[in-house]
């Protein structure tokens, strides 16, 4: 999932109070209008559990934030995540607050959920050595950049091995750095090729594995189903966030190129412009994409196709229960997933997903294990996959008769997951990320060329690390 920017100056976290049907998200949650960056200081924040006074997460700042402190009474954590338009993040810190009443009280403090946003809120509150939130749900290129200025507390005095075995082995490691385990992925995530099942049935019958498949039968639906309300053959998120950065490997990544290792990054090379320059033609010369691309992020798109504006969309895996939601969508049961497009067979969708751990500064560091043990147990995973289409962390729980029976499809998220790939692995990650978004969105805006925005960007992050 999937956005990084630099940090601004904003004061502290915050909420977004908007909704899915015409805004901006990132990978894995739901918004529905572009997030303003606004000062904070004499705004309140809304949170799912209730409200939440925004000085508290600054107040805490000189306080005793070294202690683990186990409380002779009840005590209250705050639990930062992305917004989640499903309910089910609200119900599950509902459930834990009725079993731990009188002992742990978790508020949860909903972010924005264009990951670009959060990461500048939780840079803010940790370099302020805020105390709140206790609990951090993180994007999984983070672990190290919060870990490795100790921002993030080890774990590993709760994750025994035993204890990590739970769990796919990407998400123990995805919070290990420098040997000390920081964070545990609550579930995984994968950038896939949305389709409507019934116009592919109608127009070819095949699912499009490539680019060129995949154009001449949206312009084919476009020909014969205006009527009918499709006006755009393809969905790709333009916005400046991570989510173009991860869309723009996946088309490098589909013509069997690549950028490199860290420490070795090539971002200007044939197959690097090639890609960028596609993305352009798409909006621009194919004229298959939305002129407003470079506006929208995740939720825009989505909103877009589950009015049954386009016959494919390039988007995550949070997309696919709300695209099949009857309550929310116009092509409920007429959707289905594939893995991103390639140049002469199927692609590989980029990876990601959220970690959860624990902010340094808490003084209720025990407490907040607590709440994440009870985020990642098997109960509280299966109703989260059966609620929301999430892909858990535990194996357990994507393997049950109970959620392969509600979602088929699943059975095609083991192929899928099977083709995808990471991000480069870098400690300075967001030095990369954010060039790169700036680069992107000036091109998907039509504003100069591919390879000269490249290569504005190559002498910045070809060294790092």
């Amino acid at each position: 999932m999937k956005e990084q920017h630099g940090a601004h100056s904003d004061s502290s976290l915050h909420n977004s109070t908007t909704r899915a049907a015409t805004g901006s998200a990132e990978g894995t949650g739901a918004i529905s209008q572009p997030i303003t960056r606004r000062s904070l200081i004499s705004h309140s924040v809304k949170a799912g559990a209730g409200s939440l006074a925004l000085g508290s997460l600054l107040a805490a700042c000189g306080g005793d934030t070294t202690s683990s402190s186990k409380p002779s009474g009840p005590v209250t954590i705050q639990y930062a995540a992305l917004v989640d338009q499903t309910g089910e993040l609200k119900r599950s810190v509902d459930a834990f607050n009725t079993q731990n009443k009188g002992k742990i009280k978790v508020d949860y403090l909903e972010l924005p959920s264009v990951a670009t946003d959060q990461y500048s809120k939780f840079v803010t509150a940790f370099r302020s050595q805020s105390a709140t939130p206790d609990v951090v749900q993180i994007d999984v290129t983070w672990p190290a950049q919060f870990a490795i200025p100790g921002w993030l507390a080890p774990i590993d005095q709760y994750a025994s091995k035993s204890y990590l075995s739970q769990f796919w082995p990407s998400a123990q490691a995805i919070g290990q750095v420098n040997g000390k385990l920081y964070g545990i992925q609550r579930y995984m995530d994968i950038g896939m090729l949305y389709y409507r099942t019934d116009l592919v049935d109608k127009y070819g019958g095949s699912v499009p594995q490539t680019s060129d498949q995949m154009e001449n039968m949206a312009r084919q639906i476009l020909a014969k189903e205006g009527g009918n309300g499709v006006k755009y053959g393809y969905l790709m998120p333009g916005k400046k966030i991570e989510a173009i950065v991860d869309e723009w490997l996946e088309f490098i990544w589909g013509a069997g190129g690549d950028i490199g290792k860290a420490g070795a990054l090539k971002v200007d090379g044939p197959a690097q412009v090639a890609a960028l320059q596609y993305m352009h033609d798409l909006i621009y010369t194919k004229k298959l994409s939305p002129n407003g691309t470079n506006t929208y992020a995740p939720n825009d798109i989505l909103a877009l196709f589950q009015n049954g504006q386009a016959p494919f969309m390039r988007n995550w895996t949070f997309a696919y229960a709300l695209a099949n939601n009857p309550s929310k969508s116009k092509v409920a049961g007429k959707v289905g997933v594939a893995p991103t497009l390639g140049t002469t067979g199927a692609g590989h969708g980029c990876t990601g997903g959220w970690v959860l751990g624990i902010n340094a500064y808490s003084k209720y560091k025990d407490a907040a294990w607590t709440f994440i043990d009870y985020m990642l147990s098997k109960d509280t995973q299966t109703s989260l996959t059966l609620n929301t289409g999430l892909i858990s962390s535990r194996p357990d729980v994507m393997n049950s008769a109970t959620v392969l029976q509600k979602f088929p499809y699943v059975k095609q998220l083991s192929a899928i997951l099977g083709t995808g790939n990471n991000r480069p692995q870098l400690k300075s990650y967001n030095q990369f990320t954010t060039p790169l978004q700036a680069a992107i969105n000036g091109v998907l805006s039509n504003q100069g060329s591919a390879q000269d925005a490249l290569s504005s960007v190559q002498s910045q992050v070809a060294s790092l690390t």
